[in-house]
């Protein structure tokens, strides 16, 4: 009835667990582990190594999900558990991704990763306060109704922090990354505390990239050492290269799977040069899905066992994600690593520079030269902005709700945000809906004190919760993803490097480079640029049945779009209205409303 094969409910130690254990939506097929009163604790689905729960006396812990603890450490450290404070130096001390849970004198401490991958919601069950690591479970538990204003905000691309943290669903409230929740029976309202804080970028270059290679090592490690086939998708790419060959390390060659998903083998640029790197790794099995083993984008974009806890355009690629996790799965894959959010560390961002050209001038300005002839901006529209020195609050009250220009590769980025982009077929209803939102984030701080940390902090967040989709689908194909450089302590020690030695015009990647030196054969750190997209195509010979699917639009029943505008713009894929992915958000919208909407508003 939840629809999630991987999931947690967290009960107090109170009369109530029991009660809520005993819900039809909770009775069937599921693992629970008690404290020493025999109530339920935990109660859900999870795999044998993603979970360790200990208790002693009146004092409980648990970690779930990928970590580098036993369990005699575990018990050592509850032992040692004289207040819930203790979380957060565990999780300085061991690596990997995972959630924190415990509980000491009828208090409980639940605690996601810092940076959003593994998150934590609560709501409650007749009067008492009960948390989960998936929202869409704690919807379903409770029958709420899914909340319109954040639906109708995650229709814009892209969608501009703090709306991106609206609760899904009313009554379902999330805890923000980088926060604990505080509950129990003596704990009283539910509480948010913060755990966790970015850190400074002060470590030159030199020094952050062995931390990096550390780190990261480190992650991968812990994929890899348990034993048994492990697989990887190997996109030829620096990120997900450098994440195969440090597995590799800890694995004879007959146990890792490269599987290279591409349209075309032949011309691929992707497809080149991961056989490149497949050739370094001999005795390894590398697997090219292409041609009629891949599907193409936009096939079977609604299932209705989704249970997702927000909408993601991952679900536009779901069949080809599915694809790769079952090739890997064939070989007797039991985990699949990916080079999921190396991007987002190891690109970097022009507007970091915005805030660093007032304390080095010369560098910043040489730096925004090269950005400015890299994509093409023009000068004027480069000098305005670097003169704008507005704050976060008044470029969050500028955003247009009623802007449908798409952002091009020429557009300047050194603001606060990217200007979001409706899509045409938004209706007046939505748009009201999305400025009373706007309105209410009047005087919200940014995530970090310049631009670039702020802008790198919201797309990490966002990144996160699209891999939580994606692990999702490949747990559907009967293994999980991973996503090493979402890591807390990777993402720490990139984050730790100063600006200007991890984000250059000049450099690809170079830090990445820097930190795989020795690692990754020396001809791979060539490669300075990425595949793009091939979803046009696609879009052009699905046009007939992407038009249809909209005669029953849930976005529609709710007033949030125009069925019949978006329907026509489908026929005409080439339209300019259709010249992003803005399709891609609103078939996202769709499909998560459709399995998130209680029956009773469902269309049909």
């Amino acid at each position: 009835m939840l629809g999630s094969n991987h999931f947690f409910v967290v009960l107090p130690d109170t009369e109530v667990g029991p009660e809520v254990a005993r819900l039809p939506a909770l009775a069937a097929d599921l693992r629970t582990i008690r404290y020493p009163s025999g109530r339920p604790w935990m109660v859900g689905r999870w795999r044998d190594e993603e979970m360790l729960a200990v208790h002693t006396g009146d004092r409980g812990l648990a970690i779930v999900g990928t970590f580098g603890a036993d369990r005699a450490a575990l018990l050592a450290q509850a032992r040692a558990l004289h207040d819930l404070d203790a979380l957060t130096t565990l999780h300085r001390r061991w690596a990997g991704s995972y959630h924190l849970i415990g509980s000491v004198h009828g208090y409980t401490r639940v605690q996601g990763t810092a940076y959003g991958v593994r998150r934590v919601y609560h709501t409650e069950i007749g009067g008492t306060v009960i948390a989960a690591d998936r929202a869409a479970v704690l919807a379903r538990l409770t029958g709420a109704d899914v909340n319109r204003s954040a639906l109708a905000t995650r229709l814009m691309l892209p969608t501009p922090y703090p709306l991106n943290l609206l609760p899904s669903w009313h009554g379902v409230t999330p805890v923000p990354p980088g926060h604990y929740l505080l509950m129990g029976d003596r704990a009283g309202a539910p509480l948010h505390r913060r755990w966790h804080r970015p850190p400074e970028p002060g470590l030159p270059g030199s020094h952050g990239a062995g931390r990096v290679r550390a780190e990261l090592a480190t992650a991968a490690a812990l994929r890899a050492e348990p034993g048994g086939v492990v697989g990887t998708d190997f996109s030829g790419g620096h990120d997900s290269t450098s994440v195969a060959f440090l597995a590799s390390r800890h694995l004879p060659p007959k146990d890792l799977v490269a599987v290279t998903a591409v349209d075309d083998a032949r011309t691929s640029a992707d497809a080149r040069w991961a056989r490149r790197a497949a050739a370094h790794l001999p005795g390894v099995r590398h697997e090219v899905l292409d041609g009629a083993r891949l599907p193409k984008f936009y096939e079977d974009v609604f299932d209705g066992e989704d249970r997702f806890d927000a909408p993601s355009a991952t679900v536009t690629v779901r069949n080809r994600i599915t694809a790769t996790a079952r090739c890997a799965r064939e070989f007797g894959a039991r985990t699949l690593l990916t080079g999921f959010g190396g991007d987002l560390l190891f690109l970097g961002l022009p507007a970091h520079y915005h805030s660093l050209l007032l304390r080095r001038p010369l560098l910043s300005w040489q730096r925004l030269r090269g950005y400015r002839a890299l994509f093409s901006w023009k000068w004027k529209d480069t000098l305005r902005a670097l003169v704008d020195r507005r704050d976060f609050a008044t470029a969050l009250a500028s955003v247009d709700p009623r802007n449908t220009e798409a952002m091009t590769y020429r557009t300047v980025r050194l603001d606060w945000l990217y200007p979001p982009r409706l899509p045409a077929w938004i209706t007046e209803e939505a748009i009201g809906l999305i400025e009373r939102e706007l309105t209410a984030a009047d005087g919200t701080a940014p995530l970090g004190p310049t631009r670039g940390r702020h802008i790198e902090l919201a797309a990490l967040d966002i990144a996160a919760e699209d891999f939580a989709v994606l692990d999702d689908l490949t747990r559907r194909a009967g293994i999980p993803a991973a996503a090493p450089y979402l890591d807390d302590h990777v993402v720490d020690a990139a984050l730790s490097v100063r600006v200007e030695d991890r984000t250059s015009p000049f450099a690809y990647k170079g830090l990445l480079t820097e930190a795989m030196r020795g690692i990754l054969p020396e001809e791979m750190t060539e490669r300075e640029t990425k595949s793009g997209s091939a979803n046009a195509p696609s879009l052009r010979r699905q046009r007939a049945r992407l038009a249809t699917i909209w005669d029953d639009s849930a976005l529609g029943a709710l007033e949030l779009i125009d069925p019949e505008r978006v329907r026509a713009l489908c026929a005409t894929p080439d339209a300019k209205d259709m010249a992003d992915n803005g399709l891609d958000t609103t078939l996202a919208c769709e499909a998560w409303a459709r399995t998130a909407l209680p029956e009773r508003v469902l269309p049909g």
